[in-house]
């Protein structure tokens, strides 16, 4: 009866999940998340937004020209003294034109120049952050992937622990009735099943939940998926199997590293922007304008007026603030060299930690292979030394938790390789899309 209603629990929660028909796999699921992801999108469109900056600079180097136009209806009354004290009204009424056309062109002006090399230093930057999210969304979506993939073997182990611990309480029942074991033996075994139960929905919760974040990243739910074949999985050491060599690719190709240099030549750049202040300007203006009664002492006359000249503008004192604004540039620039070093480090210490777990997880590949096989032949071993009465249920049920255990962590060890073996790339700047087609091909075919 128990069975049977744990079995009904599975069931529901199964049945509680919505079904999307069609398998996917990791390169599918790739191309799905990089239209939806929206943490890249975000990234991409303020890739545009610096761009633009470009272009907004670029404008103060091109002519500006400027139309004002105005025609109106104009009523003057004017009172003027007359004879004994008396006064002369008189009401005029005109029309007035007015149109003027200026074309200024800025001959030199430091600060512009520096402000448009700031510009193009903000678009190498953003380029890199790009470069970077690109990147990260492999990382991202190859993990969600993974644990998606971890989800379904705990639960499939939790499948095998639940028919293994069943037929052990069966087994010990049967024992039971024969007369060769006790109740404490049968506890034991139910104990055991019903621990086996309760991991069963935790792993079927696990499932689900994994499941969605998948989703996230993609639109997707991922309902039948493509597993780890771990014969087709490879196996290899670093190439080059040197980690100061990664560290010197990293600092030289790392996407956030060149970020956080064109940081620099941003804040050197706003250096020389506010430097330039102090320098004049220079623009040449040329203009016409025209008007056709302008107020009530041209009434009836028109003028049209032509002018051309060179504008200079010097800034003598400004109370300090330009002053103010140069120290703080150089302050930020501080802060952006301080910054590189920070990232330089970092990224240092992650080439390390990446390229010793890529090392680590390749040994502890091989140890679990060995410890799951172990493990199988100590629990064959155990059940037929409790068969014969020379074990106890407690050492069958503690041989099957630790084969349970090496199973688990040999799979977690295998997508720990994969991601060490990603994360390694991508520190060094060199993670790319075909390596989401390198790991989609040890790949199975798609599994539900």
């Amino acid at each position: 009866m128990k069975l049977l209603v744990w079995m009904m629990v599975f069931a529901w929660l199964f049945a509680a999940m919505p079904v999307y028909a069609g398998q996917v796999d990791l390169s599918v699921l790739y191309n799905k998340a990089e239209e939806y992801d929206a943490q890249l999108r975000a990234v991409k469109a303020d890739n545009l937004a610096s761009r633009e900056e470009v272009g907004k600079t670029m404008a103060q180097f091109r002519p500006r020209v400027n139309l004002n136009v105005s025609r109106a209806r104009n009523e003057t009354k004017s009172v003027t003294p007359y004879y004994y004290g008396t006064f002369q009204h008189n009401d005029q009424f005109y029309n007035s034109i007015n149109y003027g056309v200026s074309v200024q062109q800025q001959l030199f002006n430091l600060s512009n120049f520096a402000e448009y090399k700031q510009a193009k230093a903000s678009v190498a930057k953003s380029e890199a952050l790009l470069q970077n999210e690109e990147a990260n969304l492999i990382i991202r979506i190859t993990e969600a992937y993974c644990n998606v993939l971890y989800a379904i073997d705990n639960y499939e182990f939790s499948q095998f622990h639940i028919k293994a611990s069943l037929e052990q309480l069966q087994q010990t029942k049967r024992r039971f009735e024969k007369g060769l074991g006790t109740i404490t033996e049968i506890s034991e075994a139910q104990a055991g099943y019903d621990m086996a139960l309760a991991d069963g929905v935790e792993t079927v919760n696990a499932l689900e939940f994994n499941r969605r974040e998948l989703e996230h990243f993609t639109g997707v739910y991922p309902d039948e998926i493509s597993t780890l074949l771990p014969e087709r999985l490879i196996l290899s050491r670093p190439v080059p199997d040197n980690v100061e060599s990664w560290i010197d690719v990293a600092l030289s190709e790392n996407h956030e590293v060149a970020a956080a240099r064109q940081e620099i030549q941003i804040a050197n750049r706003e250096v020389q922007k506010q430097r330039s202040v102090r320098y004049p300007s220079v623009n040449l203006v040329g203009s016409r304008n025209y008007s056709d009664s302008d107020n009530n002492y041209t009434i009836g006359s028109t003028y049209d007026t032509y002018s051309i000249s060179l504008q200079m503008s010097l800034p003598i004192y400004s109370g300090g603030y330009v002053s103010a604004s140069v120290r703080q540039a150089q302050a930020k620039r501080l802060k952006a060299q301080e910054q590189l070093s920070y990232q330089e480090r970092a990224i240092a210490s992650n080439v390390r930690k990446y390229y010793n777990g890529l090392i680590t997880s390749i040994s502890q590949i091989h140890a679990y292979e060995q410890a799951v096989k172990s493990g199988q032949t100590a629990l064959q071993g155990t059940k037929k030394g409790f068969e014969a009465g020379l074990r106890t249920n407690v050492e069958v049920l503690d041989a099957e938790q630790k084969l349970l255990s090496s199973r688990r962590n040999l799979a977690k060890s295998r997508y720990q390789y994969i991601l060490n073996h990603l994360q390694l790339k991508d520190s060094a700047g060199m993670l790319s899309p075909s390596d989401v087609e390198e790991v989609n091909s040890w790949l199975s075919v798609a599994k539900k």
